[in-house]
């Protein structure tokens, strides 16, 4: 299966996965770290910093 590439911008959609459930939830990418390795997101529980490896765009299919 072919992803599209993840657009890293301020007011990106994306999904990410959560550390607590494991679950794809979806949020907005607020800003950057300065080392680009992190981002913060924003959705509707709060803003957290997470690694790029955990995003993808939102619009990618759920995982059964």
């Amino acid at each position: 299966m072919i992803t599209p590439p993840l657009e890293l911008r301020p007011g990106a959609a994306v999904q990410y996965r959560a550390a607590d459930s494991g679950e794809w939830r979806d949020g907005t990418l607020v800003r950057s770290s300065a080392n680009g390795e992190e981002w913060l997101i924003k959705n509707r529980f709060g803003n957290y910093w997470l690694n790029v490896n955990r995003l993808r765009p939102a619009n990618e299919l759920q995982e059964p």
